[in-house]
């Protein structure tokens, strides 16, 4: 187990970098910004008080059901209280790690000193990753269609980033986590013997060889996954996904609660909205910065002037205080106490 790996990741220290980040692309974007100015800053005395009660709920309900889809996956094995912690330690983990690396070493190791088996937490682990990539691979395409590729924003900004277009960023990210997701399930769920004769057959190779035996005791290891995943029954797989499902559109919906807070939103700008925030998860899960900061704030605007602006900045702010900020800060006091408390197997 990677369990170095997920000690560097869970440490309090670890948030500095990010805030740091966040907080000079946050200054950057305030001097390039023509809606901040004093007069519009004042504009914080537009949001209706009502709709902060209304995000934090959002937020309960969405952590809640993340909690719950952990107890299904482990055929309950792991109380509420337990996967509500489980919950909050994987976002502090995302929030100090590049989407581009991941979350997953922590979680394992999350799981495992919880009590259970490596394997289980392992398989765990690793079904979670897949089922949210299933998410963005279904829920996408629909999107795109359903808007006729309105979720698409016109990009009008110098730069190198997106010079060629939010789609072909959207769909190198997608091609990528199709191929992974394509790989993770075969190797969990289809053919890991299969995958692991090929994984060895390819670090037989001069170049490679340096990494064999640590690919080979991972692929060890998806076969002890494998197994603790066959044999689920359907009702099993359609509450993962049912729950999974329900988790992202209400973390997606919270940039909507935020910008209703400040202007009225139709029906169908809510729509649109969520699929906007869909593409722009895809487009953020190739980006280097830890838990995405500087990189949300960067893009926001182009996902979401249309619909928020002259809010936009405020309302970009508000968002990230509300979804991003709260689990460091959660992460900095639970994991001492985690740590010192917490099961082992």
């Amino acid at each position: 187990m990677e369990e170095q790996k997920a000690l560097k990741v869970l440490n309090p220290r670890s948030v500095w970098l990010p805030i740091i980040i966040g907080l000079l692309v946050v200054a950057y974007l305030a001097y390039q910004d023509d809606q901040f100015t004093q007069e519009n800053f004042s504009r914080f005395n537009d949001f209706k008080l009502p709709y902060v009660l209304l995000v934090l709920l959002i937020i309960a309900i969405k952590d809640g059901f993340n909690a719950f889809r952990v107890g299904v996956l482990s055929h309950q094995s792991l109380t509420f209280s337990q996967a509500i912690k489980i919950i909050l330690l994987w976002e502090f983990a995302i929030a100090v790690t590049p989407p581009v690396i991941g979350a997953a070493a922590v979680l394992v190791f999350v799981i495992y000193k919880e009590g259970l088996p490596f394997g289980k937490a392992l398989a765990y682990t690793l079904l979670l990753a897949t089922l949210d990539n299933l998410f963005f691979l279904t829920a996408s395409p629909l999107a795109i269609w359903l808007s006729n590729g309105a979720v698409f924003p016109q990009v009008n900004i110098d730069s190198d980033l997106f010079s060629r277009g939010v789609p072909r960023l959207f769909w190198v990210s997608y091609t990528s986590i199709a191929l992974y997701t394509a790989f993770m399930l075969s190797a969990l769920l289809f053919f890991p013997k299969t995958i692991r004769k090929l994984l060895e057959g390819l670090m037989s190779i001069r170049i490679l060889r340096r990494w064999k035996e640590a690919v080979i005791q991972q692929s060890d290891e998806l076969i002890l996954a494998s197994l603790e995943l066959k044999g689920q029954s359907i009702k099993y797989w359609l509450a993962l996904f049912f729950f999974t499902y329900v988790v992202w559109i209400l973390k997606y919906f919270l940039v909507n609660t935020w910008v209703m807070g400040f202007v009225d939103v139709r029906i169908g700008d809510h729509l649109l909205m969520i699929g906007r925030h869909l593409i722009m998860w895809v487009v953020m899960l190739v980006s280097p910065s830890p838990g995405n900061a500087g990189t949300a704030e960067y893009i926001y605007p182009i996902f979401y002037d249309e619909f928020a602006y002259p809010y936009t900045f405020l309302s970009s702010i508000l968002w990230r205080l509300a979804t991003y900020y709260p689990y460091l800060i959660i992460g900095v006091f639970l994991i001492p106490k985690w740590w010192n408390g917490g099961s082992t197997s």
